[in-house]
């Protein structure tokens, strides 16, 4: 008969930081926040824009899930999290742009595991500075920047004489 060790679930510090990922689904924007402790990727929480109802509670269970997994010693590796909730498709997949094509909620948690989930803290307080750098010195918006983007689009097919 084979003993183990009995799993402890580590105790969640009072104040703890991380970053919040906005990533566009079929359902909406979802934002992801990964919060760190101790050096690894400790919780994870996910809101699907403003809805209620399944698909919040969906990926509430989906988040609470992986930080269960994370939060206990010996912890779930988080590439069988990505492994298994990769490529996993729902109804309204954003198959566009190609390089951010998104299948569903999990494929998107599975996405950004994999992109930020495994940074080390000083990478995450890099990752933070240089985003709000960015954020400082770009002054349009994103509504703006639709505004340009049609401007640009409509005078190049003017040129072409469409």
């Amino acid at each position: 008969m084979v003993t183990s060790e009995p799993l402890r679930k580590a105790p969640r510090p009072k104040v703890i930081g991380g970053i919040t990922v906005k990533v566009i689904t079929g359902c909406g924007p979802f934002y992801i926040q990964m919060n760190w402790c101790r050096g690894k990727l400790f919780e994870v929480f996910a809101t699907l824009g403003k809805t209620g109802g399944c698909a919040a509670s969906q990926s509430e269970a989906l988040t609470r899930s992986v930080t269960l997994g994370l939060r206990h010693v010996p912890s779930v590796p988080l590439s069988e999290y990505i492994r298994q909730f990769g490529g996993i498709r729902c109804l309204n997949p954003k198959p566009f742009p190609k390089e951010e094509a998104v299948l569903s909620c999990a494929d998107a948690l599975s996405k950004t595991l994999a992109k930020y989930g495994t940074l080390s803290i000083e990478e995450v307080i890099e990752l933070i500075l240089a985003t709000n750098a960015t954020e400082a010195l770009t002054e349009t918006t994103e509504e703006e920047q639709a505004k340009v983007n049609i401007a640009q689009l409509a005078k190049e097919r003017e040129e072409q004489g469409l």
